[in-house]
């Protein structure tokens, strides 16, 4: 009687196991899912050792022809990602424009939707200012763990490569609009992307 009671319990033990085993798989399986947004932060820069705007896998994406002085959109890349939590998915638009010279910038438009439509909730002016050695500006989309956008700038100096003190602006969404609620100093620099 005893070698029955020993082997049943030895087979709720090994059922219980077996149960236990299957609910984290499928617990860590959903976490992938619903983990798979990119993170873009100041760790992962240094590891990857080159800037990136934080966006990746574009929805879709039209490149243009440019005019006779190698100016105008060059490129428009448009993002479909849930960004204020609410399971619709918002856009964002990166439109990349050539000036036909060693200067260019990214022009960023951020959208929620709402009610099936999209509301632009973009700063003024929310582009980058690229040039040949040294950015005077640039943003970076951050997904995790909230989606903040930094933009980190500086004013130019005499020259496009004298360094300026650069600032540091982060934006966040609030009751629907995107509101700046940081901004800090920080040190003199050429390029801007040094300091992401």
């Amino acid at each position: 009687m005893n070698k029955i009671k020993n082997l049943i319990w030895i087979l709720s033990v090994v059922v219980l196991c077996v149960l236990a085993f299957t609910f984290y798989k499928q617990t860590t399986k959903n976490n992938v899912v619903e983990n798979s947004v990119p993170v873009f932060t100041e760790d992962f820069q240094k590891q990857n050792n080159s800037f990136s705007d934080g966006l990746n896998n574009p929805d879709s994406i039209t490149t243009y022809h440019l005019d006779e002085y190698d100016t105008g959109i060059a490129e428009k890349a448009i993002y479909y990602i849930d960004i204020n939590h609410d399971k619709t998915p918002d856009r964002i638009t990166r439109t990349f424009f050539e000036n036909g010279n060693a200067h260019s910038f990214y022009e960023y438009k951020i959208e929620l939707n709402i009610n099936d439509r999209y509301v632009d909730i973009t700063p003024q002016n929310f582009r980058t200012t690229n040039g040949n050695t040294c950015d005077l500006q640039q943003i970076q989309f951050v997904f995790r763990p909230t989606f903040q956008i930094i933009l980190i700038y500086r004013e130019l100096g005499d020259t496009w490569l004298q360094p300026t003190v650069a600032k540091k602006q982060v934006f966040k969404i609030s009751d629907n609009e995107l509101k700046s609620v940081d901004t800090k100093t920080l040190r003199a620099v050429c390029d801007v992307k040094e300091l992401f």
